[in-house]
């Protein structure tokens, strides 16, 4: 029997997990459903763990609500006719207008160059992936980000083993060059896409990482130019001469090939539609470096080969229209990059074997190299396609593939940021043309494309279960919802427990629109456990709507919301995903954790304990007070620790845990358990009490001598005739920001 037990120390959680909580003890959830791809579990049962507030990053509160549209960035790179970027440009040199709504005005306007343009701020209460505590889990990218993020994916998939290794090669020629402040990913894609290093800046962990991109391709050839098919091999037994039978095999080759094709098809937008749902969250532009051979946007009629001319045709355009949506959408800008590079038709090559016809081999000769021609040409056409709706470039034909990617690399790197909120719109969820000019002359413009027309607040397509299962199916995270987790020493005294974690939501993403005197939230909760092999997961869903007092709201503006999850899992198991889902919106955050983790994020334990031992009480006598204690130890799990001590002649603070650890302890175990922070002020957690929280500390010693700390004013104050030194002063002023709900 899985615990997950969820301990709510957002503030006004309380009150509202004992309003909704089903009846029976929180330790005996339902039972789990095995998700699968077919079937969706069954809804679970639960107490409310989150809730959450709204609206895009970057602006404030009260704009964020009264917003009736969604702001649309769009990035535009202006470059003259070599090549060069074009600076200097104003808000009037440019024009954007909708295909159906017709000129929009420009309300925000900025020149981006990667060298000055500082990196984005991040939400309240959370951290960046580069924090480097080995306890932290986040969907946010790395911090300090000024170039653009950039995500090299090798394209094994639809790429043959040759090809890769050239690609390897120019891989690690780019890394010897690549500007130190580049932060790049790589993955690679079978039939699975697998990250093989997040973000980073490190050219080693970049080059292990590119030194394991090879993965064995899973192309067929086309059976009509492929000299092993069975059609070919009976042709040739045959003289050459087709019967009904040899079309037969035919027909059934290409329909054999088509279905091959749409799988890879499939499997391509899928990753494609994965990473923009894991870049989406980041606020500006991303690039998406593609190395690939690509597929074809369709497979043509073929009167030459098989009974039906029509047979085994396809057009792949949807697919490639929906990835190129999503990653539009998601401000990605595709560089496709073909691994061909220059080549020569195949025919030419020693290596190659065609199938040729001995009754005409001119015409069979000419057909195979004009069909090789044809998916060339295709393939390519999908490259250009991706590139083009994204606001990205293509590189074919071209042996200088390195250089193709500085190029890339360069070109986003200086571009201009224009942003404006739609006019005469119809908020109908499809996908909207925009189209940018300018009237400086020569200029070449790339942009994307356009938009999908959600309007924040609209209610998502799907059932809100179906979406967070496919959260939880998607190979990477969602970032639309920003979160990360920290796992925790579990408490002691608690039966078995397999881990513990502090999950922290920005609410900027969030809707929650005004419902009488407070608001409304409409957000939905799944922990997804993966088994050891990731082949599985069961499904913990839970709802977390509620109304929301507007108190409680702007108090989540400065620290996110924050709650503590105690979970049981199997020993097999390995892996959870949290995710979050803004119902009103369809916007999606998730976030993985190990299930058993083995490093713990510090919230120190507390223990105050006397510098001498306790009187022992003689045989029949009154029993004697032990004295005072004379300080207070944190201790960290890593082994740091530090002391508030007041022993000798001052209050002073020392050793190797910080001020605001230490602090942080203190406050969690005098106030945490009863009180909780609203409208920046601590309130109870029990609704119906009134009992205000001491915020006067005295610390005696045991000749009497202490010092007073009063933390209830505009700042510090102290009295007594114990001095307390700058250590200790330090200490209590952070610790004077916690009992008044300043985040520092």
């Amino acid at each position: 029997m899985r615990i997950l037990r969820i301990l709510a120390i957002t503030a006004g959680l309380a009150a509202a997990a004992s309003a909704q909580a089903p009846p029976g003890p929180q330790s005996n959830p339902p039972a789990p459903a095995r998700a699968t791809a077919g079937a969706l579990p069954p809804p679970g049962q639960g107490p409310p763990a989150i809730a959450a507030a709204n609206a895009p990053q970057g602006t404030p509160p009260s704009a964020r609500l009264k917003t009736n549209t969604r702001l649309i960035a769009v990035d535009v790179v202006v470059t003259d006719s070599h090549g060069n970027a074009i600076r200097g440009l104003k808000p009037g040199d440019f024009q954007i207008s909708e295909e159906h709504s017709g000129p929009q005005k420009i309300s925000q306007f900025q020149f981006i160059d990667a060298s000055s343009h500082p990196a984005p701020a991040y939400p309240p209460g959370l951290v960046a992936a580069s924090s480097g505590a080995p306890y932290m889990y986040t969907n946010l990218l790395p911090d300090k980000m000024r170039v653009p993020p950039t995500v090299m994916l090798m394209d094994a998939l639809n790429t043959e083993i040759q090809n890769q290794s050239e690609v390897h090669r120019h891989m690690l020629m780019l890394l010897k060059t690549l500007p130190p402040t580049t932060p790049v990913a790589v993955f690679t894609l079978g039939h699975q896409l697998h990250v093989l290093q997040n973000f980073t800046t490190d050219p080693a962990l970049l080059r292990t990482a590119v030194d394991h991109t090879l993965r064995s391709p899973d192309i067929a050839d086309n059976p009509q130019d492929d000299a092993n098919s069975a059609s070919n091999v009976f042709l040739d037994q045959n003289n050459d001469t087709e019967t009904a039978a040899n079309q037969a095999l035919e027909d059934f080759e290409k329909m054999a090939y088509e279905q091959q094709m749409a799988v890879r098809v499939d499997e391509t937008t899928d990753a494609m539609i994965a990473i923009a749902k894991f870049l989406g969250g980041y606020p500006s532009r991303k690039n998406l470096l593609w190395f690939s051979e690509s597929f074809p946007n369709w497979i043509a009629p073929n009167a030459d080969f098989g009974s039906d001319s029509f047979m085994g045709t396809a057009d792949y355009s949807d697919r490639i229209r929906r990835a190129s949506e999503a990653l539009t959408d998601a401000r990605i800008a595709v560089y496709p990059v073909d691994a061909r590079g220059l080549e020569a038709n195949s025919l030419y090559s020693t290596a190659s074997t065609p199938h040729i016809n001995r009754n005409n081999p001119g015409a069979s000769l000419a057909g195979t190299m004009n069909r090789e021609n044809n998916t060339r040409l295709d393939t390519q056409a999908t490259m250009e396609l991706i590139a083009g709706a994204s606001g990205g470039k293509v590189c074919t034909n071209n042996n200088d593939l390195s250089g193709c990617v500085q190029a890339a690399l360069d070109d986003s790197s200086v571009y201009y940021e224009l942003g404006y909120y739609p006019e005469n719109v119809k908020w109908d969820g499809h996908f909207h043309k925009i189209s940018v000019k300018t009237t400086a002359k020569g200029a070449k413009l790339r942009y994307r494309s356009g938009y999908v027309a959600t309007e924040p607040g609209a209610a998502a397509q799907q059932p809100p279960a179906k979406l967070l299962q496919q959260a939880c199916m998607d190979p990477l995270p969602s970032t639309s919802i920003s979160m990360t987790a920290e796992t925790l020493a579990p408490p002691r005294g608690t039966a078995d427990p397999s881990a513990r974690y502090l999950l922290t939501i920005s609410p900027s993403a969030l809707s929650l629109p005004p419902a009488g005197v407070s608001r409304q939230l409409d957000l939905q909760m799944a922990v997804c456990e993966f088994d050891r092999k990731d082949a599985s997961f069961q499904f913990y869903p839970r709802d977390l709507s509620r109304p929301v007092p507007e108190a409680l709201f702007q108090s989540w503006q400065t620290s996110g919301i924050r709650d503590i999850f105690d979970y049981q899992a199997k020993p097999e198991d390995y892996r959870l995903r949290f995710a979050v889902l803004d119902v009103p919106s369809g916007a999606i955050g998730s976030v993985d954790v190990p299930a058993h983790p083995k490093q713990f994020g510090i919230i120190p334990s507390v223990s105050t304990t006397s510098s001498t031992p306790a009187t022992a009480a003689s045989s029949g006598s009154a029993p004697v007070a032990p004295p005072p204690p004379t300080h207070v130890g944190f201790k960290g799990s890593n082994g740091t620790s530090s002391m508030l001590d007041w022993t000798g002649d001052a209050v002073s603070y020392h050793g190797d845990l910080g001020i605001d650890l230490g602090a942080r302890g203190l406050f969690g175990n005098l106030f945490t358990g009863k009180y909780h922070c609203e409208a920046g002020s601590l309130v109870p957690n029990d609704i119906s009490a009134t009992a205000k929280p001491n915020l006067v500390l005295t610390l005696r010693k045991p000749d009497g001598h202490k010092a007073i700390i009063d933390l209830g004013g505009e700042a510090p104050a102290y009295s007594g005739d114990l001095p307390v030194d700058p250590s200790a002063r330090s200490y209590f002023d952070y610790l004077w920001k916690l009992c008044h709900c300043q985040q520092p």
